[in-house]
């Protein structure tokens, strides 16, 4: 049991290697899903009767149970109540409804695909020889202060940033070429394909039309008795043998399990298409983020000024102690060397506009300010 919730605690956790668009696709969205089954779970084997069948009066209690059980597991099939013709055996099977006894089961495989891309990125981004999650994690942590005296919160503070800088600037120097920033634009793309997967599998597993979802109304007066949409009365066919004679019977039925349903998959139909956009607007704003050269300078040159840097200062060093004397002698380097290095650290590499970007999206611009300005102080030492 404890691994049990050590694993659902896992799952649920934050991992500080992603946004908040990821976020709401593999951890809230899986949720949802998972959440609607267990409603639907509940219905079905907890909740009362999902459905309940009118029966000639000759029938016992068993024979009663056995026709609600028969028509709950077999498909039962639509039939206009003003149509006083029963349809032809074809036209039955055409009208079944072969969706109510699988909801539970097809929203948790849904579920799961929510979480796949993520565990795509989980997988692959370690490969870059940057543990992306470590890095992001510590930067997250860093304004997390604890109550200790202002000097050596300040002095924890610059030794996290000066380490996390280090790692992001070791790993620069050693880097697969941009391989971060493609997986994780891999991972965007796979949850926009797994949104419009999951859409069609809700059109192809219902058997509805697209016309059919849009026609639908979140409240408790939707018209299911002329369009046949999550209808809650049906009808059902079944044999039974007696006395070595077969009787045929068609029952009319209630599936009070189809106006949960109904609510359910509505919410989730436009939930989806919601989602969809969220997601393919958060991925181009990614791909501009990556590979537009002036955004990723307006990026760094936001985050170096808020972090005071703005290039046009001296940098002195000491250089020489002449006589022992104690006011030594410095070397002070043009400010047009500065402004040069400055200007070329601005010209970020996708790679590491993509790290400083998961940093000011799960730590805060302020972190993210002074980290930049750390990796900016590394660079030019060395290129001295």
């Amino acid at each position: 049991m404890e691994h049990v919730l050590s694993l659902v605690g896992s799952y649920g956790s934050r991992r500080y290697e992603e946004d908040f668009v990821d976020r709401l696709n593999f951890q809230y969205t899986s949720h949802l899903f998972a959440f609607a089954a267990l409603v639907g779970m509940y219905k079905v084997y907890f909740g009362g009767n999902p459905i309940t069948c009118w029966v000639p009066a000759e029938f016992t209690k068993g024979w009663t149970e056995y026709a609600r059980d028969y028509c709950l597991i077999e498909n039962t099939y639509f039939v206009p109540i003003e149509d006083p013709d029963m349809p032809e055996g074809t036209i039955r099977e055409e009208q079944e409804l072969p969706y109510y006894q699988w909801v539970q089961f097809i929203l948790v495989f849904q579920a799961f695909l929510f979480y796949a891309p993520h565990l795509f990125w989980r997988s692959v981004n370690w490969w870059s020889g940057l543990q992306v999650r470590a890095v992001i994690t510590s930067a997250a942590g860093i304004e997390k202060d604890k109550p200790l005296p202002l000097e050596k919160v300040l002095a924890t503070r610059n030794d996290s940033i000066t380490k996390v800088a280090k790692h992001i600037a070791l790993f620069e120097s050693r880097r697969r070429k941009s391989w971060v920033s493609l997986m994780y634009l891999a991972t965007k793309i796979l949850f926009i394909l797994n949104i419009i997967f999951q859409i069609m599998l809700l059109h192809l597993f219902l058997g509805f039309s697209w016309n059919d979802f849009f026609r639908l109304r979140i409240g408790f007066n939707s018209d299911w008795a002329s369009t046949g949409i999550f209808p809650r009365q049906t009808m059902c066919d079944f044999d039974i043998r007696t006395k070595g004679n077969v009787q045929k019977y068609s029952v009319q039925c209630v599936l009070a399990m189809n106006m949960v349903n109904e609510k359910i998959f509505l919410l989730l139909f436009y939930w989806l298409l919601a989602l969809l956009v969220a997601t393919v607007v958060n991925t181009f704003l990614w791909m501009q983020s990556m590979y537009s050269s002036r955004e990723r300078r307006e990026f760094a040159s936001r985050m170096l000024k808020a972090a005071g840097e703005h290039g046009d200062t001296f940098l002195q060093t000491p250089a020489l102690v002449i006589n022992d004397e104690k006011t030594p002698l410095y070397e002070t380097h043009s400010p047009v060397d500065d402004r040069l290095a400055y200007q070329r650290f601005l010209s970020l590499n996708p790679e590491l506009a993509t790290i400083l970007n998961l940093i000011a999206a799960n730590a805060g611009d302020n972190v993210c300010s002074d980290v930049t300005a750390a990796i900016y102080r590394l660079h030019k030492q060395k290129s001295e």
